[in-house]
């Protein structure tokens, strides 16, 4: 494996919800998050590791859809006042963390993966989030922690149902319900296949969408802008302006531990 990237909040808040209940919650889940990550990097001995925040301010799909993940339940304080010691923890033992401030953290992960995808590297995400799934390859594979399960491109296939790259348009026809992203009305997942299935992609499908009989085709041509908006908001960005490369994430665990105990 050439490059592991972590999806930080992912992993830390499902440990987190854990240990929220004990006195210590906040530094248990920051010891067990940093064991989790050793782990994994033992388990796939990357040359390049990265852990990734999101941002925190508002992002590009704010300004499409002012209600993204609007009713999501906020993190909690303790645990947020703590992420700044987290990344720093992280650090002193090689793992570089990136956080950019209008950026959601899946959008800089899909940039690092691609761009690491066009030289040639293998990659591994560690993310229970479905939506990486879009970015999929022969190079790059999904990491569930928790059960240890490895997805390469046959697996995301299998569950999914049709291919990784129509993921998106899948999305955009039903929605993204994690992110509080709504697709076309009354078009679900057994619909949504169906229509994939028959004209490929989502364009197809919203120009033949007088063709569709019944329901379905007048929601397709009544509700067309809900899902080019849903489209725009679950895809991916791949080109974001990072301003770090490859060389900047190598691990290297005793010279970061160095520095960051001079600093």
């Amino acid at each position: 494996m050439d490059v592991l990237l972590f999806d930080a909040m992912n992993l830390i808040r499902r440990i987190y919800a854990t240990q929220q209940d004990k006195p210590d919650g906040v530094e248990n889940t920051l010891l067990l998050s940093q064991n989790a990550m050793l782990k994994d990097i033992e388990h796939f001995r990357p040359s390049h590791v990265a852990c990734v925040f999101d941002g925190h301010s508002k992002t590009w799909r704010h300004t499409i859809y002012p209600a993204y993940k609007a009713n999501r339940n906020p993190m909690p304080k303790d645990l947020s006042a703590a992420l700044p010691e987290f990344h720093r923890r992280f650090e002193q033992i090689g793992i570089r963390c990136l956080l950019y401030d209008y950026l959601e953290a899946d959008d800089v992960i899909a940039t690092l993966a691609v761009k690491s995808q066009q030289r040639g590297k293998s990659v591994c995400i560690v993310s229970t989030d479905k939506g990486y799934m879009q970015i999929m390859d022969e190079q790059t594979s999904l990491y569930h922690h928790f059960d240890r399960k490895q997805l390469n491109l046959d697996d995301v296939r299998s569950i999914l149902g049709f291919e990784p790259s129509q993921l998106v348009d899948f999305l955009s026809l039903v929605g993204d319900s994690t992110n509080e992203v709504p697709g076309v009305d009354g078009i679900g997942q057994k619909t949504a296949g169906k229509l994939l299935d028959q004209f490929g992609d989502l364009d197809s499908i919203l120009i033949h969408s007088d063709e569709i009989s019944g329901k379905v085709g007048r929601q397709l041509e009544n509700h067309f802008r809900i899902a080019l908006r849903a489209r725009k908001m679950v895809t991916l960005k791949t080109d974001c302006e990072l301003a770090i490369n490859l060389k900047g994430l190598r691990y290297l665990p005793e010279v970061y531990k160095s520095a960051v105990s001079q600093r």
